[in-house]
């Protein structure tokens, strides 16, 4: 594996070389974060595949689908997060409506943002 990761350094290093700003912009992202790109080799509660993400978003794939998306970029943000809250809230057992409505009540009085998914004690 240290064979790989060095020549995949290198191929990065000499694309970082390339006089096409757009590439070393992207070779100097990968290298910034690349010990992250090796955690599921050491780490086995990390899946070696994305499939359990994929089926999480396929549901809000088709609801866009079926619905002909949004017309604006803040529909698609809003809409983006509130399924990502509902996601999460169905991985952690928790009430989707009652996180949503803590988080809209703290918009309401100008309050800081809930921590509603305890991520402190993460």
């Amino acid at each position: 594996m240290r064979r790989l990761r060095q020549s995949f350094n290198f191929l990065l290093q000499k694309g970082m070389k390339t006089p096409c700003k757009r590439y070393v912009g992207r070779c100097k992202f990968i290298l910034k974060h690349e010990p992250s790109l090796w955690v599921f080799l050491s780490s086995p509660d990390i899946p070696l595949t994305n499939n359990e993400a994929e089926r999480c978003i396929r549901g809000s794939v088709i609801l866009r689908k079926i619905s002909y998306g949004t017309s604006s970029e803040r529909g698609d943000q809003f809409r983006s997060r509130v399924l990502s809250v509902v996601e999460t809230c169905k991985k952690r057992k928790l009430s989707a409506l009652s996180v949503i409505s803590t988080i809209v009540g703290a918009v309401i009085r100008r309050e800081p943002y809930p921590d509603v998914f305890d991520f402190a004690k993460t």
